[in-house]
């Protein structure tokens, strides 16, 4: 008898692990580790994925969301990670503060059962799927035209650095300095870290100006936030690389408009949150998908330059530019072109 009881008590507790869909299929809990929430990519990559997540929902596809937003740093994302962990979802998607420093979490989830799906800025981990963009060829793009603008006379650039430590930023620093070591003729003045953001990037460039002798060129992160500066110190705005950026593409077109000024503007998309979510799902409902543990996914990098850019001029502000991803795109784009 004390048997049956046992198991009687037992079984609401079985149950409740297990959330099932109206159609009877398993409703999945997943969770997102997003490592820096204080730019617009990032707030707008999180809003896109809690819409499809709540999609998803509607169709009985996951039970819950869970959102955690770190603060740029390892620690505290490997700190939230753990918990996570703890809280046993089928799934956490990462976007990750260091290519190394959570590799060992990210197996621990991988032992108990838990999918990891690495997106926007990797890690070196082969425990979990992995999809992202070449940053890379946004590094080596943005400063081959910053050469071939410049000429065989070359010029003074002023570095602008994305979120110094993540993956994307290590990757684009590399290339950049890789070609810049190539063109002696190009004087690099300085750098500073924007955090891809345009108010950092304001401040951050105001400071050196008044110390500064001219700057021919800018690369080429916080692009709207560099024009500011250089407007607010009353000096003529130099070649700036764009980062794809509303408040930058609206400046740009009407600069264009009045008197030819001529750029180019690169950047990852923060929809790719929406495509990371939907291989989720399909991940964990047992569907074939390409290799990414030992090779990340590439999706290709948004690139726009003066013959393009006045397609986007209705750009909502405080927006990047981004493809409107959905389930139907992941199965036409990656599942079904394998």
């Amino acid at each position: 008898m004390k048997r049956l009881v046992s198991l009687f008590l037992l079984a609401p507790l079985a149950i409740s692990t297990l959330t099932l869909s109206a159609n009877g299929q398993k409703a999945y809990k997943i969770a997102l580790s997003n490592s820096f929430y204080g730019n617009t990519w990032r707030k707008q990559m999180v809003d896109v994925m809690q819409k499809a997540a709540d999609g998803a929902k509607a169709q009985g596809l996951i039970s819950d969301f869970i959102v955690d937003n770190g603060d740029g740093t390892a620690n505290t994302q490997l700190a939230q990670l753990n918990s996570l962990i703890l809280s046993h979802p089928d799934a956490i998607l990462i976007n990750a503060a260091s290519p190394t420093a959570l590799n060992g979490a990210i197996a621990q989830a991988a032992q108990q059962g838990i999918k990891v799906v690495v997106f926007d800025s990797l890690t070196t981990s082969t425990d979990a799927y992995q999809i992202a963009y070449d940053n890379s060829s946004w590094g080596e793009i943005a400063t081959n035209y910053v050469v071939k603008r410049l000429g065989p006379k070359g010029g003074n650039l002023l570095l602008t650095r994305g979120v110094v430590g993540s993956q994307p930023e290590e990757l684009q620093y590399a290339a950049i300095t890789k070609i810049l070591k190539q063109h002696p003729e190009i004087h690099v003045l300085g750098e500073v870290d924007t955090e891809a953001d345009n108010a950092r990037a304001q401040s951050a460039v105001a400071n050196l100006l008044p110390s500064m002798p001219k700057i021919d060129a800018v690369s080429n992160e916080g692009s709207y936030g560099v024009v500011q500066a250089f407007l607010a110190a009353g000096k003529p705005v130099p070649l700036v690389v764009g980062n794809n950026r509303a408040e930058f593409i609206r400046w740009w077109i009407e600069e264009k408009a009045k008197n030819g000024y001529q750029t180019i503007s690169l950047g990852t998309e923060p929809s790719i949150g929406v495509v990371a979510f939907w291989l989720t799902i399909h991940i964990l409902q047992g569907d074939k998908v390409p290799e990414m543990k030992t090779r990340p996914y590439f999706l290709p990098l948004v690139a726009v330059d003066n013959d393009t850019v006045d397609q986007f001029k209705d750009i909502p502000p405080g927006t990047v530019i981004a493809h409107q991803y959905d389930d139907q795109w992941v199965k036409d784009n990656i599942l079904n072109k394998q």
